[in-house]
């Protein structure tokens, strides 16, 4: 019987270990590690008897599928950060649409679930078309971001901040990048948007700590 990783499931290899994000249940996991191997062997596509792979099918992990083994998320290294040196300010529209924004994802946060404003956030991309890399226009965008921090606690708000300015994008036909990302040792999660590899909203330095583990382009 041929078997898929789980749908809802998106995984990333971290510290030699597999982590995984269960969008749908709200929570990052990982595995012991007898199946973390098994998984990371099956993952790779190397030959793995399909009775050994019981136990992962028994947690969740693998489910009947012809989909067969799915890479670990990837993305582009972020390099530079297009909140810094700025040397236009934002126009005060902007940073107001920033805010505006914010206050939005907030909302849809508390009142519905990370999956459910995923997966609307991925339908609206599939409707946006002929969307461009613009790096004035994107800087723009980063800096409104950026002062709206003046007004909006950015401390502990990584994820609304990542879907506004996202959505803020993709009104304006800026193609981004939302990505969420994982580290160990300490376990951490954070979420950031870039545009190839310049982050929008998320600080570089900050997200150089953390491997993707979800990316919404």
């Amino acid at each position: 019987m041929p078997l898929s990783l789980r749908a809802g499931l998106s995984w990333c290899v971290c510290a030699r270990q597999a982590v995984f994000l269960d969008l749908k249940g709200d929570r990052y996991f990982r595995l012991p590690e007898t199946l973390d191997g098994l998984f990371q062997r099956w993952a790779a596509g190397e030959e793995v008897v399909t009775g050994d792979l019981a136990p992962l099918v028994a947690r969740g992990i693998l489910e009947p599928g012809d989909r067969g083994p799915v890479p670990p998320a990837r993305h582009v290294p972020a390099i530079r950060d297009f909140a810094l040196g700025n040397k236009r300010r934002a126009p005060l529209r902007h940073v107001i649409a920033a805010i505006g924004s914010q206050l939005c994802a907030r909302r849809a946060l508390k009142r519905h679930s990370i999956a459910s404003v995923v997966a609307r956030l991925v339908a609206e991309s599939l409707t946006a078309t002929d969307l461009v890399l613009d790096e004035t226009r994107h800087r723009s965008v980063a800096s409104a971001f950026a002062a709206s921090g003046m007004v909006l606690r950015a401390a502990d708000e990584c994820l609304p901040r990542a879907i506004a300015a996202r959505r803020m994008c993709q009104r304006q036909g800026l193609d981004t990048a939302l990505i969420f990302g994982v580290r160990l040792s300490p376990f951490a999660a954070h979420s950031w948007v870039q545009a190839g590899d310049a982050v929008i909203v998320g600080d570089l330095e900050n997200v150089r700590l953390y491997t993707p583990i979800l990316v919404l382009p």
